[in-house]
């Protein structure tokens, strides 16, 4: 499957989606069997790649193959991406764009646009920015969990990853370095 054709996004998009998918799979992980999250706010019924009722009402018991999530974690990354991008005002690669998409599938993509990393990265401070999230979200229901730091660490290394790339404009074009 084409990406870029099946959902209809620019190539840089495309490039973003193709970096966040391993990286979303592998600090959501896979639950083959619908479950309640009892980590998460409002503990909703999870499923796949932390997916939650995204795709209609699903009971706890209910049982997907790896093909359905992996379709599914494709289907759900691109609608982050759209909502965050309104967000996202100064030039950005597709690395730091995939780290950005990542917190947004994780944390929400209301939250990553009222972000103090995002701000910073908005105001031209892009390491201050990637620095930042290292601490931005960490805890569930109040407490610190180590696997949230253990991923905001490795969503900050691929955005200061992203700052040594070439940059997308707002407009879609790249960016020209001054």
């Amino acid at each position: 499957m084409k990406l870029s054709r099946k959902v209809g996004i620019g190539l840089g998009t495309a490039a973003a989606l193709t970096l966040a998918i391993p990286h979303v799979s592998k600090w959501e992980g896979i639950w083959m069997t619908a479950k309640v999250d009892k980590i998460g706010t409002g503990q909703p019924i999870t499923y796949c790649y932390g997916q939650t009722d995204e795709f209609g009402k699903v009971k706890v018991g209910t049982k997907f193959t790896v093909e359905q999530c992996k379709q599914m974690l494709l289907l759900s990354l691109p609608k982050y991406n759209e909502r965050i991008s309104p967000c996202i005002t100064a030039p950005i690669s597709d690395m730091t764009r995939a780290a950005f998409i990542s917190i947004a599938y994780n944390a929400g993509s209301g939250a990553v646009c009222k972000s103090s990393f995002l701000a910073k990265f908005n105001a031209g401070d892009e390491r201050g920015a990637c620095e930042a999230i290292k601490t931005w979200y960490i805890r569930a229901r109040g407490v610190v969990v180590k696997g949230l730091i253990n991923r905001r660490r490795d969503e900050s290394a691929m955005c200061f990853a992203g700052l040594k790339q070439p940059k997308i404009g707002a407009d879609g074009k790249p960016a020209i370095r001054t």
